[in-house]
């Protein structure tokens, strides 16, 4: 399998595909054109079981595509907990963040709205104080956004 068809697949939801190609050796840690690897293209769709698979079979649960999103700051971008989970279960660094915007999972979960993750992150020692480049944080993109039961949470979380 070349890499074009396990990182289409594993974006894809397809987890048939994806874990025969890593019972035959497939490298988990390859990437697309755009230096996605299989797990980040998982983890950006949420396919929990495929995140899962990658891991196990070796995926690099930090690594970084060139603006230094990792697979956790994409789960954490949408309504995937349990994604953020599997990710977080192996190790995943809760507090880096991306080299462009300095953006954390936390603050991409606070900006969606994504309740779930973001208690999930806060759980796992997420540093809600973190700025960004533009010295915001993760609950003032929650203001922000009008996202109010995020803004509870980030309030009141110790």
């Amino acid at each position: 399998m070349d890499t074009n068809t396990l990182c289409e697949a594993a974006h894809a939801g397809k987890y048939t595909t994806v874990k025969q190609a890593l019972d035959a050796g497939a490298n988990p840690n390859v990437a697309d054109g755009q230096m996605h690897t299989p797990l980040m293209l998982a983890a950006y769709n949420g396919h929990a079981d495929i995140v899962k698979a990658l891991l196990a079979a070796g995926a690099d649960v930090d690594r970084t595509d060139p603006v230094g999103r990792t697979a956790l700051m994409f789960a954490s971008s949408g309504p995937f907990p349990d994604a953020v989970r599997a990710l977080l279960a192996h190790g995943a660094n809760v507090n880096l963040s991306d080299r462009g915007e300095g953006w954390t999972p936390l603050m991409w979960a606070a900006a969606e709205g994504n309740l779930e993750v973001v208690k999930i992150l806060l759980e796992s020692g997420a540093d809600k104080e973190r700025k960004d480049a533009d010295k915001d944080t993760a609950y003032s993109f929650a203001v922000r956004k009008g996202h109010s039961e995020v803004v509870r949470l980030l309030k009141e979380s110790v």
